[in-house]
């Protein structure tokens, strides 16, 4: 219907790039869509994504913080320049950025599933825990949550702990999106690589979007040596 509307093809992009890890599709479409909609602050928040997820993290924090001034009431874009710090191990700026997109929408839940993350990287797992159950409390996603916590404590040293939360369900039956990723990085902290790298087989069979990630994560450090993590990183089409 409209070939030149920018904020069509934005959508595109992001539906390419999560959906079908098509990065090179995804990108041309987001340059297209920014240079038809230059001030839609989407479109720069979105393709930030793109460029962290490719490790062009100098490129991603100008397209975020572009998004900012383009529309700096925001918490979501907000909150995702705190994911960013996150990535890029940054976590006391990560802890700020989110401190400050609660004071801006203090119901903006999300936020606290951020310091959580950025908690535990600094070791303050206390902290973390308690940011996550305030997170499971606002979603009602005890699932999301508990996947979470296990994650927690096993990275904490509790592994008594994570392995109760996962072994007491069923616990491939219930999960949702994004959920088999989660409990890779469970077996993960729990020194099971072999059972780390079976589940992570199994999100790519679920094409799970939080896999975008996997390249800048710092949860996935302990992984990123093995050659099953380049074989899972061929899977998400990422360019070598």
């Amino acid at each position: 219907i409209d070939n030149n509307l920018g904020e069509a093809h934005i959508s595109l992009a992001i539906s390419l790039m999560l959906n079908l890890w098509d990065w090179k599709g995804s990108e041309k479409e987001y340059k297209l869509g920014i240079e038809l909609s230059p001030n839609y602050a989407t479109g720069h928040h979105w393709y930030a994504e793109w460029l962290l997820f490719n490790e062009k993290k100098e490129e991603a924090f100008k397209e975020i913080s572009l998004a900012i001034e383009l529309d700096p009431v925001s918490p979501a874009i907000i909150k995702d320049k705190g994911i960013f710090y996150y990535y890029t191990r940054q976590y006391d700026k990560c802890i700020e950025t989110a401190k400050t997109t609660l004071e801006l929408d203090p119901g903006f839940i999300a936020a606290h599933r951020i310091l959580s993350l950025a908690y535990q990287g600094k070791g303050m797992f206390e902290e973390a825990i308690a940011e996550n159950q305030l997170w499971g409390d606002g979603t009602n996603n005890k699932i999301k949550t508990d996947v979470a916590l296990a994650q927690i404590y096993a990275t904490a040293g509790r592994k008594e702990d994570a392995r109760k939360i996962i072994a007491e369900k069923d616990i491939e039956n219930i999960l949702s999106g994004n959920d088999y990723r989660g409990i890779a990085l469970v077996y993960a902290e729990l020194g099971d690589t072999d059972k780390a790298f079976e589940w992570l087989e199994k999100s790519c069979d679920h094409h799970e979007e939080s896999l975008c990630s996997l390249k800048v994560d710092p949860k996935f450090d302990m992984l990123c040596l093995d050659p099953r993590f380049i074989k899972i990183l061929g899977r998400l089409n990422f360019p070598e």
